[in-house]
């Protein structure tokens, strides 16, 4: 997964939005009238082809996903309705 990739599932299909003004890059989603930090990345990490395993395991707890289904997600295969599904019952109240 590259760091395209997770910005891509964030933006597009999450449509969360995007916070570049800082030290690293913020992604908040917006759920009924609540607003939540979903994703966080490193402006030095533009140019990485691969994203470490450490990196997406800490953006799928970010979500409240497994590193398996932030994966799906990211890949299509999980799709946003049955993400958010799954976010949602264990999102932070």
């Amino acid at each position: 997964m590259t760091v395209n990739d997770a910005k891509q599932a964030f933006t597009a299909k999450l449509g969360a939005s995007e916070d570049r003004s800082g030290e690293h890059v913020f992604f908040y989603f917006t759920d009924g009238s609540s607003e939540y930090l979903v994703g966080k990345m490193s402006h030095s990490w533009k140019g990485a082809k691969q994203l470490p395993e450490p990196i997406i395991r800490s953006m799928a707890k970010k979500l409240n996903l497994t590193k398996k289904d932030f994966e799906s997600f990211v890949e299509c295969s999980l799709g946003t309705d049955d993400m958010l599904r799954k976010w949602r019952v264990q999102r932070p109240r």
